[in-house]
């Protein structure tokens, strides 16, 4: 992996990350040493879709705002209204296909802003700073995230993240044999448009990865905001842990395919269609000057 676009960070468990700030603020990879695999990578990565960027970005975890999944009107996809006004916005916003400035960097810490342009106004027309922090601490990977409204005016938008983790984890592991521990939460079932949102209690399980995950899954309400995906044959799990994220409400649950190489646990501040549907608690409105704060961990270890 090579380039001046990729920054590399790396903490004294020989835990490393590396991010591509002007390719959307997109981290590329998480890996971590462990004691019978050597360095395992927690994140799917390949150049080629480095290479295929924006077109594709099937790798790493991509950064979501000022929207996550999409919002359609009526004979109008990928468009959503605000203030009398409509405006086209695409799938899970601008700024994973946005170049991030650097503006702090150590040796295992770097954090990167984007903040509004005159092409970011033309669908999303407010003045923000979106500012986001990777961390290496002990071989945890943190996320620290704040959004800042810098207008006049009240400013809407939704937020997440979307890791795309690798399965297996190692050569040794079998991707049909992984699966995720889920809390005791709601299972929300969507209606063919994703215009009605049905949430039924579910008691603590675990969801096999060899099941068809390409019609997205929803999950709220967690009993505790943590998931779990295990490799049982690499005793291998990785722990996503978004306590520290209370907005963040929901977990969207995809893979592309049941042999796809990656699955993807995302965990979202809304539901999509949430500017159309406005159900109360989903679209965040920040008054002028007001900031948003989120933080988040994940990490490779030994299964328990």
């Amino acid at each position: 992996m090579t380039g001046e676009y990729l920054l590399e960070l790396k903490d004294s468990t020989g835990a490393l990350a590396v991010i591509a700030p002007e390719l959307g603020g997109w981290l590329l990879r998480y890996a971590r040493p462990t004691a019978k695999h050597g360095l395992v990578d927690a994140l799917h990565f390949s150049q080629a879709i480095v290479d295929r960027y924006p077109k594709e970005m099937w790798a790493g975890n991509p950064l979501l705002f000022p929207m996550v999944s999409f919002n359609h009107l009526p004979g109008r996809e990928h468009h959503y209204a605000w203030g009398g006004r409509e405006f086209a916005l695409g799938q899970h916003g601008f700024a994973r296909r946005s170049a991030w400035r650097v503006v702090a960097r150590g040796e295992s810490a770097l954090t990167m802003e984007l903040t509004d342009s005159e092409a970011t106004r033309a669908v999303y027309p407010f003045a923000f700073a979106h500012r986001v922090t990777y961390r290496l601490d002990g071989g945890r990977l943190h996320f620290e995230q704040t959004v800042e409204n810098r207008g006049a005016e009240p400013m809407p938008f939704s937020t997440g993240i979307h890791p795309y983790f690798q399965v297996p984890l190692t050569p040794r592991g079998e991707r049909g044999k992984c699966f995720v521990k889920i809390p005791a939460c709601q299972h929300i079932a969507a209606d063919a448009r994703y215009e009605c949102f049905t949430p039924t209690a579910k008691p603590a399980t675990e969801l096999s990865v060899a099941e068809d995950v390409a019609h997205t899954l929803f999950f709220g309400e967690f009993s505790r905001r943590e998931l779990t995906l295990v490799d049982p044959a690499s005793e291998l799990e990785i722990v996503l842990n978004w306590e520290g994220a209370p907005p963040h409400r929901y977990c969207a649950i995809w893979s592309r395919t049941t042999d796809a190489p990656f699955y993807c646990l995302e965990p979202w501040t809304a539901l999509p269609n949430s500017f159309t549907r406005a159900q109360p608690g989903e679209v965040i409105v920040l008054a002028p000057g007001e900031t948003f704060r989120a933080a988040m961990w994940m990490e490779l270890r030994a299964a328990s």
